[in-house]
Formats: C-alpha cells, structure tokens, sequence
C-alpha cells in the first residue's frame, strides 16, 4: 500500500476517528484502533468498538491499493507537527510494519492483522430515516444532552430520547432531577416514526464534528437497535440503549401559580455570584424567595457564612418561596438565549423555564426540601 495525502486532511480524519479508536474500555483488539482502507479510488478510515463505529472518506492519491490495522497513541499528535504538507504513508505486504513519511520525518511502527478488525458497515435504508440541517441538529444535541444522568444504574436515563413522528421532531434528556427539551419541525416527513434513546457519547462525538460555518443535510436512519448518522464524508453508528423511556409530556408541568419575567443576563450572574458559596455548601443549595418584583436568593456555607443577592423581575402572582440545585440552574440558563426569560412555577413543584417567546426549548427543574 502507498498513500499520498494532505497533512490537514490526514489530521482532520484522526481526529474525527480517534475517540472511537482510543476507547480504553476495551482491550487492544478489533474493539481498540483504526483501519485504513484504500481500494476502488476511495482511501477510507474507519473505527469501531461494541458500541460504536465511524468511518470518514479522505482525499489523497493511491499508488498502490491496500489496507492497514493500526493502534498508536502517537500517531494523531505525531502527524499534527509533521513539517510537511504532504504526508506518504507505505506498507509492504512482506512485513507488518507501516511507515509515514512527511517532511524530513519518518516513523515506523506495527500493524496488526486486518482480518481481526470489524468493520463498519454502511447501511442505506432502515425502518425509519429523515434529513435535517446540521446546525439545527446540533442545536437539538447541546440544548438537551447536558441534562443526561451519569449514573449507569438507569441506562435509559444516560442518553437523549429521540422523538419522531412525520415532521415532528423532539429531544429530550434527564436525569430526575431536571429535564431538557427542544424541538424542531422536519422539511419534510420522516418515512415512518421514531422512538429511541441514543448514547450520549455518540451525540457528544456528532455534535463536536458537525459542520456549524456551512450547514449540511444530515441523513439520520433508525435500523433495529442501532441509529446511523451520516453527513459530508462521516458516516457513525451506535448501539441505541435498551429500555423505556418515560412519558416526558407527563412531567412537564402546565398549571402555575407564579409566572416571573426576568433578564437573564442579571439573573445568570446573580446565580453565578450566589454559586461561588453555594457549591461549598451541602448539595448546592440556593434559596429563592420571589415577591415584590424581586427575586433574592441566599446560601448559606455552615463554616464560613452567609451570601444574598437580588435581581428585578416582573410576577405574577402570589410571593414564592423555594430552593433549587445551583448547578443545574446555572445549567439551564447557559441554554437559553434570549435576553428575557419566563420561570414557570407553582409551590414545591417543578419550574419550568423557557426563553420568552420561544416555546420549542423548555426546561424543567425539580426544587429541593430544605425543610
């Protein structure tokens, strides 16, 4: 095999491959490194583990045909400072050893035996598929999968729920304590509904390769229990977790007693001064107490003392009293956008929170007992 390639574009598909391909919780096998693949005019690499796998089409010139098994935790960084823009990668079938030739640097290092990699299958059609913009998909990612749980003692909470039915389509992640929601309308219908929990890792990994500058159709397609993901020259699939997700309608609260409009720029620094005391101090606790146009919010760290700021708001409603996690508030409000907000709310009962004039990105936040 010989390979000529632009660094750039050699650098950019490792990096595109190489989380897969460094997944540490699998040991050195067909679960742990890349392949390279250069056949019928296409220099292909791929990466693929139980869970995931993805495959990224390179520019470059084949003078001679061929395909490569590597793991080395050296090779993206290695390439990145080559002094050459041009890189050659060689591999003789006598041996097993490839070698990468850029600038006046060359490195050697060994393969392993192709046969044992599995690779990543590229699936056209499936039970259900739609097409969306790549700005408005990761749109959906960033503002819902931050709510994930971590806690892998209930996977369906440890990714985002996929809701699709004709041009509708919803994503919604939680971790019991909160709950993040955003959707969306389609061009054009999707073939048949969709009803899945994806991974967050690979919504984590999407979203950081998606194009933002120049959007791009993204062909999304749901087969059994895996979802594939294809845009550009990137093709990911991922196992799709098992389980039910909750009826998320049901937990987003309709009926309110307090309706506050507050900008949130103030608020958000307000809530971030508060923070600094609040996230010393036993489950992070701030307390709101909401009257008089008036939101004041007060901490309380037992070994070193007492914080209280305030912030002007327009209410409806009677005066409130009730305490939240800081970190997931401060959380939410990192997701909103617009210079006004709405918080939603009714005593000892979830909050909702939405940008004014928004209603397809809601957030909902369970309050704390502090009493």
């Amino acid at each position: 095999m010989k390979l000529r390639i632009q660094k750039n574009d050699f650098t950019q598909a490792l990096q595109s491959v190489q989380k897969v391909a460094a997944n540490k919780s699998n040991n050195l096998s067909s679960e742990n490194g890349l392949l390279i693949k250069a056949l019928n005019d296409v220099i292909e690499i791929q990466a693929n583990d139980y869970d995931m796998g993805i495959k990224t089409i390179v520019p470059g010139i084949i003078e001679e045909a061929g395909e490569v098994f590597l793991w080395d935790p050296h090779l993206s960084e290695l390439t990145r400072r080559i002094n050459s823009d041009e890189i050659i990668l060689t591999k003789n079938e006598s041996n097993s050893q490839m070698t990468i030739h850029g600038g006046k640097l060359t490195y050697r290092y060994v393969t392993m035996n192709t046969e044992d990699f599995n690779e990543v299958e590229v699936v056209e059609q499936g039970y259900a598929q739609f097409e969306i913009d790549s700005v408005t998909l990761k749109e959906l990612i960033d503002n819902t999968s931050y709510a994930c749980a971590t806690d892998t003692s209930r996977p369906v909470f440890t990714g985002t729920f996929m809701d699709v039915s004709e041009k509708s389509l919803s994503m919604v992640a939680t971790d019991t304590h909160r709950l993040a929601l955003k959707s969306t309308v389609l061009e054009q219908s999707a073939t048949d509904d969709i009803q899945a929990i994806i991974p967050s890792r690979l919504l984590t990994e999407v979203s950081r390769q998606l194009p933002t500058d120049v959007p791009v159709v993204v062909k999304v397609t749901a087969v059994r229990n895996y979802l594939a993901i294809q845009f550009g020259n990137v093709y990911m699939r991922t196992r799709l977790i098992e389980g039910i997700f909750p009826d998320y309608r049901r937990v987003i609260p309709t009926e309110f007693q307090n309706i506050i409009t507050v900008n949130r720029g103030e608020f958000t620094e307000a809530v971030e001064r508060i923070s600094i005391v609040a996230k010393d101090a036993q489950y992070n606790v701030i307390n709101f107490e909401i009257k008089n146009n008036q939101i004041k919010m007060t901490s309380q760290d037992p070994d070193h003392g007492t914080v209280e700021d305030s912030v002007e708001c327009n209410m409806s409603g009677e005066p409130l009293a009730i305490s939240f996690n800081g970190r997931f508030i401060l959380d939410l409000l990192r997701h909103c956008h617009k210079d006004e907000i709405f918080l939603k709310c009714r005593e000892n009962s979830p909050m909702l929170v939405q940008d004014k004039d928004q209603g397809n990105c809601v957030f909902v936040v369970t309050p704390m007992r502090t009493r």
